[in-house]
């Protein structure tokens, strides 16, 4: 039987933060799993798969906010308006401090706005008061 590992999905259409994310990832030790998506559609979907599979949900799903097609915003109104998501905490990830950048992030939903580079230590705190026991 395989261990239910708490997962955290991070969606960044970057290919450089992602390969930055994935190298700490690897260093850090992290007691949970990274995932890592380059669209937010790839990340609804694979949660969309999990609810008809009836698997785990990721603990947290971090989206970058400007992304092309859909941004980490409308990303997290999808997931919001997902009651079978409800239990997915969700974070916007940018590199910048725009108050209007941090008003959108939290009316699509976001619970937290972490910087870039994506912060694991941080993402290991979110996951470690979102777990259930």
């Amino acid at each position: 039987m395989t261990e239910l590992v708490d997962e955290v999905f991070y969606v960044d259409d970057s290919p450089d933060d992602r390969l930055f994310a994935d190298y700490a990832y690897r260093k850090g030790g992290y007691p949970f799993v990274l995932r890592m998506f380059s669209t937010g559609f790839a990340a609804m979907l694979d949660m969309e798969r999990r609810v008809a599979r009836g698997e785990k949900l990721p603990r947290l799903l971090v989206a970058d906010h400007y992304m092309p097609v859909m941004d980490g915003p409308e990303l997290l109104r999808l997931v919001r308006a997902n009651s079978r998501l409800s239990d997915v905490a969700l974070a916007i990830c940018s590199g910048g401090d725009d108050p209007a950048d941090r008003k959108a992030a939290s009316d699509a939903g976001a619970q937290l706005i972490l910087a870039k580079p994506l912060d694991l230590d941080l993402c290991r705190n979110i996951v470690a008061r979102t777990s259930t026991p």
